[in-house]
């Protein structure tokens, strides 16, 4: 696993819950160069699985992401 991803995972599920903060965040950093590839797609999927909880931007975030996917 990519370093990157130990990293943000350690910070999103830190207590178990995905926060809005913690969604903010995430979108900023995977949205800033206006394109999203598999490995973040699937890394965000991964979180979303290994949650205890998440807020629905999650969810909204996942959905955005599978649109913006560099194919």
């Amino acid at each position: 696993m990519a370093e990157w991803r130990k990293v943000a995972k350690s910070f999103a599920l830190g207590d178990g819950h995905i926060s809005t903060k913690e969604v903010d965040l995430l979108r900023e950093l995977i949205l800033k160069d206006g394109d999203v590839s598999k490995s973040e797609l699937s890394f965000l999927q991964e979180i979303k699985a290994e949650a205890k909880t998440a807020v629905k931007a999650l969810d909204e975030l996942i959905a955005e992401c599978s649109l913006l996917v560099n194919k």
